[in-house]
């Protein structure tokens, strides 16, 4: 009779701690390449998203005879709802008439060219997925949620424009006669000129700060491009907290912008806001006009 046992087969101890340690340090490394092409495929998603804005801004620019649409009709349509004085000041129609307006951009982005469809800026549409959002509490309908519509008809959206340059009415000037609109053909350099960009936090000023508005400046607290000497100070990088419509940084460290000549960018905030890149956000001497009663184009200096 033979007596030998029979050696059970299976792990140690210890070679099962080797082979979890082998798969945990696997995955470690792993992760982060997942992580990196999980970031990259949402900067690219990004970077198609402002394609179509800036295609559907060069759609609009030939409809409209070369006019490079101003901020508040591409993103909110203020001009539908403000009444125009004689003496060039303006006020509000009806101010809660906004909530159920359509942007010139979503007319554009829309295949069926309804401005009332919202895709700018909303969960199914034009949204950064790698932005954060906030939400934006509103006395008429409580808590809003960023990526709905309701908050970029407020102005909070993942995605900015240019207006100082490009063309902004009663949210940067009171008087109406002060409001400026622009032709594509006045821009000498259009692949230099930002139109559209992933935006930043604000956290300055006083109804301008805690938010992510809508609005891009290089250094609009301490500059206005239409000034007649418009000051060359760069607040970068020591004072970049008193940016009021900062770019923002969400891929990478750095920031998506589309151009006027529709081809998309990506640098980081600190570099896009330097004085040496002044030109990316104006041409001091191209022509404009100024709404109501002046119908030849004139400089901005």
């Amino acid at each position: 009779m033979d007596n030998t046992r029979k050696q059970a087969v299976g792990f140690t101890i210890i070679e099962l701690l080797a082979v979890i340690s082998i798969i945990s340090i696997l995955i470690a490394m792993l992760i982060p390449a997942l992580t990196k092409s999980r970031a990259s495929g949402h900067q690219v998603v990004c970077q198609t998203n402002l394609r179509q804005l800036g295609v559907a801004m060069e759609v609009y620019i030939f409809d409209w005879d070369g006019w490079i649409c101003p901020y508040e009709a591409w993103y909110n349509d203020h001009n539908w709802n403000t009444a125009v004085n004689s003496d060039g000041t303006w006020y509000w129609r009806n101010i809660r008439n906004l909530k159920g307006r359509g942007s010139q951009a979503n007319a554009y982005l829309d295949t069926a060219g309804d401005p009332f469809s919202d895709i700018l800026n909303t969960g199914h549409g034009l949204w950064c997925p790698s932005h954060t959002g906030e939400d934006l509490t509103d006395e008429f309908e409580g808590p809003i949620p960023n990526t709905t519509w309701l908050s970029t008809h407020r102005t909070i959206g993942a995605y900015a424009y240019n207006h100082l340059f490009l063309g902004s009415q009663s949210t940067d000037a009171i008087n109406a006669k002060k409001w400026i609109y622009r032709k594509k053909v006045y821009v000498k350099n259009p692949s230099n000129i930002i139109t559209h960009a992933d935006n930043a936090y604000s956290v300055v000023g006083s109804h301008t700060g805690y938010h992510y508005w809508t609005k891009l400046s290089r250094t609009f607290s301490i500059e206005d491009p239409r000034d007649k000497e418009p000051s060359v100070v760069d607040m970068l990088p020591d004072f970049r907290d008193e940016l009021i419509y900062p770019i923002g940084e969400w891929h990478f460290g750095g920031a998506n912008t589309v151009c006027l000549d529709g081809h998309v960018d990506e640098q980081d905030q600190e570099e896009w806001h330097k004085a040496k890149n002044d030109h990316r956000w104006r041409e001091p001497d191209t022509p404009l006009k100024r709404h109501p009663d002046v119908d030849a184009p004139q400089s901005e200096e």
